[in-house]
C-alpha cells in the first residue's frame, strides 16, 4: 500500500497538468465551433474544401461536423490521442523510474517482493488514468453543454469514454511492457511513443481507402473509433475481449521480465 500511495503522490503533478491540457483543449475546440455555429460558416463546406486524405487523418472523415454530436466525435479522437500519449508515458515511466533516479537500491532494500511492487506501481497506474479519464468526461460534458446548443449530449459524451479508456489500458501496458523487458528502460518511452504514432498513421491509412482495410486489426484506433461508435451507438464485443486478452498477456509478460531482470544500479 505505501508503494501504491507514493506512486500516486510523485505523478499527481504530471495529472494536474494533464488537466489543464484537457480542459484547455476542450474549451478552445467547443468555442470554435460555438464560433462558426454562430457565424453561419458550414463547418462541412470548409472540411468538404479540404483534400480528402487529409480530413480522414485529421478524424473528418464520415462526420456530420454541423452538429455538436459529430464535432464532438472529431474531438474525442484528439482526446484519445491526448490520453494515450499520457498513458504510454506513464506505464513505462513508473517501472523504470527507480533505475533512472538510481534509486533502485533503496527500493529493493524493503521487505516486499517484485511481484508486490509490480502489482502497486500497475495499480496506482491504473488509478491514474481512470482519474484522468473521469475528469475528461466531467469536462466534456461541461464544455459542450456550455458552447453548443440543442438537446444535452451528456449520455452520448458518456458513452464515449469507455473507448477512450480502452485505448489509455492499451498504451499503458504497451509502455509498461516495453519498460519490463529492455535492458535500456530508459529509452521505453520512446519506443512505445513510437507504437502509438504508428497505430495512428494506420488508422487514418484504414480511413483514407478501403484498400488498407486488413490493417484495422492491427491499431487498436480502430477498435475503438469514436466517430464507429458514436454512429452506431455500440462497441465491439470482439475487440473488448482482444483488448482485455492483450493486457493479461502483457501484464503476465511484464510480470516474468520483471522478476528476472538484472537492474541497472
Amino acid at each position: 500500500m505505501n508503494i501504491y500511495l507514493k506512486e500516486l503522490k510523485d505523478y499527481r503533478k504530471a495529472m494536474f497538468f494533464w488537466t489543464i491540457a484537457i480542459i484547455a483543449f476542450m474549451l478552445s475546440a467547443m468555442s470554435k465551433y460555438q464560433g462558426y455555429a454562430k457565424s453561419g460558416t458550414s463547418i462541412n463546406e470548409v472540411i468538404e474544401s479540404m483534400p480528402a486524405g487529409l480530413g480522414a487523418v485529421l478524424g473528418f472523415k464520415g462526420l456530420d461536423m454541423q452538429t455538436a454530436g459529430g464535432f464532438f466525435a472529431m474531438c474525442a479522437l484528439y482526446l484519445s490521442i491526448m490520453l494515450g500519449v499520457h498513458a504510454v508515458l506513464l506505464g513505462s515511466g513508473i517501472i523504470s523510474k527507480e533505475e533512472s533516479d538510481k534509486t533502485i537500491e533503496f527500493l529493493y532494500t524493503k521487505p516486499v517482493s517484485r511481484n508486490t511492487i509490480l502489482f502497486s506501481k500497475m495499480l496506482a497506474a491504473l488509478t491514474t488514468i481512470v482519474i484522468l479519464n473521469i475528469v475528461t468526461a466531467i469536462t466534456s460534458v461541461i464544455s459542450v453543454a456550455a458552447f453548443a446548443e440543442g438537446p444535452p449530449m451528456s449520455s452520448d459524451i458518456i458513452f464515449l469514454m469507455p473507448s477512450i479508456f480502452f485505448l489509455q489500458l492499451w498504451f499503458l501496458m504497451i509502455g509498461a511492457t516495453f519498460a519490463a523487458v529492455m535492458r535500456q528502460p530508459r529509452r521505453a518511452g520512446t519506443y512505445s511513443a513510437s507504437v502509438l504514432l504508428a497505430t495512428f498513421v494506420i488508422s487514418a491509412f484504414v480511413d483514407i481507402t478501403d484498400r488498407f482495410g486488413f490493417l484495422r486489426y492491427m491499431t487498436p484506433f480502430k477498435y475503438f473509433d469514436p466517430k464507429t461508435i458514436f454512429a452506431e451507438h455500440s462497441y465491439s464485443v470482439t475487440y473488448i475481449l482482444i483488448t482485455l486478452m492483450a493486457t493479461a498477456i502483457m501484464l503476465a509478460w511484464s510480470g516474468v521480465a520483471y522478476r528476472n531482470r538484472d537492474f541497472i544500479i
